[in-house]
């Protein structure tokens, strides 16, 4: 039966297995760390919002040529911006004949989207395939091969086989956090012949989650351009548990609005010869928000929120 189901997924897959540019959701960044500290970044390489209800992810573990445990995604995802999908286990549990830790609550705070307790999808290890797929089943990118056990250290950069084996300490996929190379533009549509994980990835130490919450692509990255913006800027506090935040800046506000995660605009207002503005309402409810702030010489701001 395994043999069979491994066939009619090369038959699925066959053609090419890569998606048009700048078309499609994709993972931009992957972190396998100690205990549950398990996360995913999504990033929108397009130029329009995109409704992540169509959307899941989808675990295919220790080799499984089928999915094994899914987690249909919420909300929406901003044109060149993220989403941060963590493990959702807060305290420690009995699972079975060990105690299951929880994730880092930096690491969790770090999150927009949580997954449910075991079994499920952010439960991954370094060894499981990890796809980004549609409601309907279209993959759309794919981190792994499906169907492929690498072993409990999952895959490596050595080859033929990219397998880890009893190697430990040349994994990448096993204790690392993996960020997608500014240069890939598109997700992985096909199951890979072979998995060679340091040709779109690099790789940062163990528990490393500075990173999360904005990516660097080619196609264009959410958030302040250096080149183009040279202020100071500041928004605080961030995250915010008081339903406030501050904006201050070394040039003058003309206007501040603020979207919220299905894309409604929730706040909008313009100003006059005010370099600090505060914006508080109980519009700004527990969530992700994107602000933009446009200044009196054109150039405009934009960041995310976080609300608790």
């Amino acid at each position: 039966m395994k043999k069979l189901l491994l066939i009619m997924f090369a038959a699925f897959f066959s053609g090419s297995i890569y998606a048009q540019e700048c078309s499609k959701l994709f993972f931009s960044e992957y972190l396998e760390g100690a205990g549950n500290n398990k996360a995913l970044e999504i990033y929108n390489p397009t130029n329009g919002e995109i409704d992540l209800s169509q959307y899941a992810i989808r675990r295919y573990s220790n080799g499984s040529p089928v999915v094994s445990d899914e987690l249909v995604l919420s909300g929406t995802i901003q044109s060149k911006g993220v989403v941060v999908v963590t493990n959702g286990q807060t305290d420690s549990l009995w699972v079975g004949t060990y105690w299951s830790v929880p994730i880092d609550p930096a690491l969790y705070d770090k999150g927009d989207l949580h997954d449910a307790i075991y079994p499920a999808p952010m439960y991954f290890n370094g060894n499981d395939a990890i796809t980004l797929e549609t409601t309907i089943g279209e993959i759309v990118d794919i981190f792994g091969k499906i169907g492929s056990d690498p072993g409990s250290n999952g895959w490596n950069d050595i080859p033929p086989t990219y397998y880890a084996g009893d190697q430990y300490w040349t994994s990448w996929t096993k204790d690392h956090t993996l960020i997608r190379k500014a240069s890939v533009k598109s997700g992985v549509s096909g199951n890979p012949g072979t998995f060679m994980v340091n040709v779109e990835w690099d790789s940062i130490a163990k528990d490393n989650f500075d990173s999360l919450g904005i990516h660097r692509c080619d196609c264009g990255t959410l958030g302040v351009n250096q080149n183009e913006f040279k202020h100071s800027i500041v928004m605080y506090p961030n995250p915010s548990t008081s339903k406030m935040v501050t904006i201050s800046a070394s040039e003058k506000i003309e206007s501040i609005s603020v979207v919220n995660q299905l894309g409604q605009l929730v706040f909008s207002k313009e100003y006059t010869n005010q370099s600090t503005v505060i914006i508080e309402g109980e519009f700004l409810s527990t969530g992700i928000y994107v602000v933009t702030a446009k200044f009196i010489d054109n150039s405009v701001y934009t960041n995310k929120l976080v609300i608790k």
